[in-house]
């Protein structure tokens, strides 16, 4: 059901690579301790947004930090190593994942993969600085789309996971996405799913939230505004059950209106040094998210102006919610 083919070369090189990725976890699991994998993991960070809301470029300045240690990109190869998380359940009810996914093999295993790929902004690889005792203070950072529909598998993996939580404009946002789903009928760029249960298209573009089948016949902007609105809600509720402290919000708009002091406020929410490059930046030399489809510019999302106007209205109580979420973080005006 995954958007798959063993003939293509990009396919080719995945298989490789999860190959590759399979027999370290093999060595791993000989060389490391459940203490030194508990260690490992004792700071994670997870940013979870919609799709198209800037994580990309949030997760690429903060992996600037000294103290962050990352896999280099999303971690969709490390999910494809457990086909029983593909989706929801066998029916691809969604893609929303929970701790009943996350039994205890499955959950070493994924900590596993994860470390066996960690390495910081130097190409230093964590498990040798854990090993040697020189990573004190560092920040495992993470970023892929589909964790926002999983924070309970999540805390079930790394229980001492905090989370950033990310937002933007819905009209930017949704704008985005529906420039996202046109390219994926095009070249299938963004697909993640192909031939879902009854679903006209063939093709399912970004995340796959619960109740994804009603939008079934429905023009793009109102898929689009779906995966917008039940991603924020998802990522709101599973919010609301943790401590205060254990999450924090920042807006796509604050992130590059003023990047030095969202990145240095974040980097202190982790407990990881900002460095002076990070300091550095600014709305002027932000660098092209490696996501970008079209070159950004003011007020892009004009070009959907009139199929956004129509969806809009519908997405009124998820806006409150989001700005209610923002000010109770802190960040509010």
């Amino acid at each position: 059901m995954r958007c798959t083919s063993k003939t293509n070369p990009k396919s080719r090189r995945r298989a490789a690579i999860n190959l590759r990725l399979r027999k370290a976890v093999r060595r791993l699991a000989n060389q490391v301790s459940a203490g030194e994998l508990s260690d490992c993991f004792a700071n994670p960070v997870f940013i979870v947004s919609a799709p198209r809301a800037g994580s990309t470029l949030l997760f690429s300045l903060l992996s600037e930090s000294p103290d962050i240690w990352t896999i280099g990109g999303e971690s969709h190869g490390i999910y494809a190593q457990f086909p029983h998380l593909v989706g929801q359940d066998a029916n691809f009810a969604s893609g929303r994942l929970d701790a009943s996914h996350a039994d205890e093999r499955t959950c070493q295993q994924m900590r596993l993969c994860y470390l066996a790929l960690a390495k910081d902004r130097s190409d230093r690889r964590l498990l040798n600085e854990v090993k040697e005792g020189r990573a004190q203070d560092y920040v495992f950072l993470e970023k892929t789309p589909r964790n926002s529909l999983n924070l309970g598998f999540l805390q079930a993996v790394f229980p001492e996971a905090r989370y950033i939580y990310l937002h933007r404009d819905p009209r930017e946002n949704i704008s985005s996405i529906m420039e996202g789903w046109e390219l994926g009928g095009k070249s299938g760029e963004f697909v993640t799913f192909r031939n879902l249960p009854d679903w006209p298209l063939g093709y399912w573009c970004f995340l796959l939230p619960p109740n994804w089948a009603s939008l079934k016949g429905r023009p793009i902007e109102e898929i689009a505004a779906f995966q917008w609105q039940e991603c924020n809600e998802i990522i709101l509720e599973d919010l609301s059950s943790l401590p205060s402290d254990r999450w924090t919000s920042i807006s796509y708009s604050d992130l590059i209106g003023s990047p030095s002091e969202e990145l240095q406020r974040l980097c202190d929410f982790c407990g990881a040094g900002s460095g002076d490059y990070l300091l550095r930046r600014t709305e002027d030399n932000l660098p092209l998210s490696a996501s970008t489809i079209s070159p950004p510019r003011k007020n892009k999302w004009k070009r959907h102006e009139a199929e956004i106007a129509g969806v809009l209205p519908g997405l009124a109580n998820t806006m409150t919610r989001i700005e209610n979420a923002h000010t109770a973080s802190g960040m509010g005006t």
